[in-house]
């Protein structure tokens, strides 16, 4: 078990308010700065127990980008189900719920607005334990994930006014949701020798999401943090065009779905930076040379269907 104090860094100099928040997250990750770090870090921390687990909530104001690693041997192995919501110009908001162990290696980058974190003990009966890391660094399945975010965020409202003791019951129950929400499938040591190829690719596909927006992403990085060397790295992809070309249409396929969608109003210049494309001609050239159509084209279609009440369409591919 452990705590976390409540921190705000308001009152803190701005020139010491990085430092202060990368030290209350010293036991779990390695905050690394990616501008200058004395132009201020404004953020509110709060954090409650329920039994043996920790939910905590973060609201951030105007931080900068944050650049993030699980710190290598750590003491803490705990798992964390991550809900992280980004603002955006146009006034809506992108969240993202995400799974992981702190005793795997995981990095990422962000510009979160506010971060709700449960973290869950390890169990001590083996099968569970397997189960649930298996699925560090996959999507939580779809049909759950709306319900596991307003838990979530019902906790965060409602625990402010509950007792610690009245709180502790709700661990049995929040982590048999957990559990119900991320392993949704039975995942077993025979099911991952029969099928290690589909499971290792779907975590590669969640690794290359949660990076993507670096346009320095590339095969190394990846088997770094599959903790896999490159050379099996390389057999995964080798009938599929390669690791190069996995995490090329992966950033494609993600463009495809933000340009259909009227949930990103943004630009598509705007869209080819976040998945990775520095240069606008290249990625305007590779999106044809993908899917047969103009980034342009795409949104066109995205919002005909939208005007039309059309549900939306998988990505080509």
């Amino acid at each position: 078990m452990f705590s976390m104090p409540r921190l705000c860094t308001v009152g803190l100099r701005a020139q010491d308010q990085f430092d202060a928040w990368r030290s209350l997250h010293k036991d779990s990750i390695e905050l690394l700065p990616t501008g200058d770090a004395s132009a201020g870090f404004v953020a509110e921390f709060s954090s409650w127990t329920l039994g043996e687990l920790v939910l905590t909530h973060v609201v951030y104001a105007g931080a900068p980008v944050r650049q993030w690693r699980h710190r290598p041997k750590s003491y803490l192995d705990h798992w964390c189900v991550v809900l992280a919501r980004t603002a955006a110009a146009d006034g809506l908001s992108c969240e993202d719920l995400s799974f992981r162990s702190l005793a795997l290696p995981f990095e990422g980058q962000a510009q979160d607005s506010e971060v709700i974190t449960l973290y869950l003990p390890r169990d001590r009966q083996p099968a569970d334990e397997q189960r649930l890391d298996d699925a560090h660094g996959l999507a939580v399945n779809e049909e759950f994930a709306p319900l596991l975010t307003d838990y979530m965020d019902g906790l965060v409202r409602r625990l402010p006014y509950v007792t610690p003791e009245h709180a502790a019951n709700l661990e049995i129950p929040t982590k048999a949701l957990v559990a119900a929400c991320v392993a949704t499938r039975p995942v077993c040591h025979e099911l991952v020798r029969h099928l290690p190829g589909s499971v290792l690719i779907d975590r590669a596909r969640a690794v290359v999401r949660q990076n993507m927006h670096s346009p320095d992403f590339g095969p190394e990085r990846l088997a770094r943090l599959l903790a896999m060397s490159r050379s099996k790295l390389y057999r995964l992809f080798e009938s599929s065009g390669g690791v190069a070309h996995f995490i090329n249409r992966e950033r494609l396929r993600e463009a495809h779905y933000r340009l259909s969608s009227h949930r990103f109003a943004r630009s598509i210049h705007a869209i080819g930076n976040e998945v990775g494309f520095a240069d606008h001609s290249t990625f305007s050239r590779a999106f044809r040379r993908e899917f047969g159509y103009s980034p342009t084209e795409a949104r066109e279609r995205g919002l005909i269907r939208y005007f039309a009440d059309e549900p939306e369409v998988p990505v080509p591919g």
